[in-house]
């Protein structure tokens, strides 16, 4: 299949799916919406009506519907939470697909001329935030029914205020995911040599037959060579005396993040500084750490790993692999 075919077509299978969770969550909200307003009404109808029952039994009927609502509402608001994650990773996907499409036909200075407002998250009117109002609405109701007459007026508003910060935490955590972060994060990676000349590759507990060498993020305060000797140990296990130090890079590497696989912890890519080192010890000492990244490891050339990296790892992986062609001279005598 043409690759453009293929793009399409994932494309059109993932805005459908986009659009039917949107759908989805837009009958579920409706649906709550509508039984809370006419639960509330009914209630405050009946609490102020001269209907022939008696006062607290008024009161107790309504607040049975109106906590059975709030129950729905509780559980209807953490459903709508986990669909916004969900449409969330749909439009990364989207945006991922669009620039690749763009690039096969050609059209990469094509977009679309809209005017975009950055609004407060509880402006937007997002149906996180519609649930959230509903179930403070029920909160400050059942308040009024058991509080005395003289006092309803100030507690149902401080218990909608308190309900509504509880929820708004919830969606204000959604809400600083899903913007990544412009910044380019500062890491540091190794090319470990055997006596063979290959390099080691690890193989990534979350995407399988992808393999890469070890590289991390710098943490702060810490220096590139310290941060590489611990992302070592963590994702190898290999100590640092088994580690004889090479000649490093002499300037930092970068990569970008497909638009789809940035986030405000990784930004939009690394700034990376390279170093070598030759292995000591025996294969066994390769024990992979922590076990959290990788599952499995193997000695490779070093021209197949760079063949089969990521794509968009694959020019720093050439530029590394230059730099060890650089540097044969100093292996070569222990090959």
């Amino acid at each position: 299949m043409d690759p453009e075919q293929l793009l399409l077509a994932e494309y059109e299978q993932y805005s459908e799916s986009f659009w039917r969770s949107e759908e989805a969550g837009e009958r579920r909200v409706t649906f709550f919406t509508t039984l809370t307003t006419a639960l509330v009404t009914a209630s405050v109808a009946l609490r102020t009506s001269d209907v022939e029952i008696p006062k607290d039994e008024v009161i107790l009927i309504a607040s049975v519907a109106l906590s059975s609502a709030l129950l729905f509402g509780i559980a209807t608001f953490f459903r709508i939470l986990q669909r916004d994650r969900v449409t969330d990773e749909y439009k990364a996907v989207l945006r991922y697909l669009r620039v690749h499409l763009k690039r096969c036909s050609g059209l990469e200075e094509y977009y679309l001329p809209l005017n975009s407002f950055r609004r407060h998250w509880l402006l937007r009117g997002g149906l996180a935030t519609t649930v959230a109002l509903m179930n403070c609405l029920l909160v400050a109701v059942l308040i009024g029914l058991w509080s005395a007459p003289d006092r309803v007026w100030l507690y149902a508003p401080a218990w909608f205020l308190v309900s509504f910060l509880a929820q708004a935490l919830g969606i204000n955590a959604r809400k600083s995911e899903e913007a990544p972060s412009q910044t380019f994060r500062a890491g540091a990676g190794a090319v470990i040599l055997n006596s063979e000349g290959q390099v080691l590759a690890l193989e990534r507990t979350d995407h399988r037959d992808s393999w890469q060498m070890p590289q991390g993020g710098l943490q702060p305060g810490e220096e590139p060579l310290q941060a590489v000797e611990r992302e070592i140990e963590e994702e190898t296990g290999i100590k640092r005396c088994y580690l004889d130090p090479l000649e490093p890079l002499d300037r930092p590497l970068f990569y970008e993040l497909p638009p789809g696989s940035r986030s405000s912890k990784t930004g939009r890519g690394q700034v990376q500084y390279w170093f070598v080192f030759r292995f000591l010890g025996k294969d066994k000492k390769i024990t992979l750490g922590d076990k959290k990244e990788f599952c499995a490891w193997k000695w490779l050339p070093m021209d197949e790993l760079v063949a089969t990296v990521v794509p968009f790892k694959r020019d720093v992986y050439r530029e590394v692999e230059k730099h060890v062609a650089r540097v044969h001279t100093s292996i070569a005598k222990w090959r």
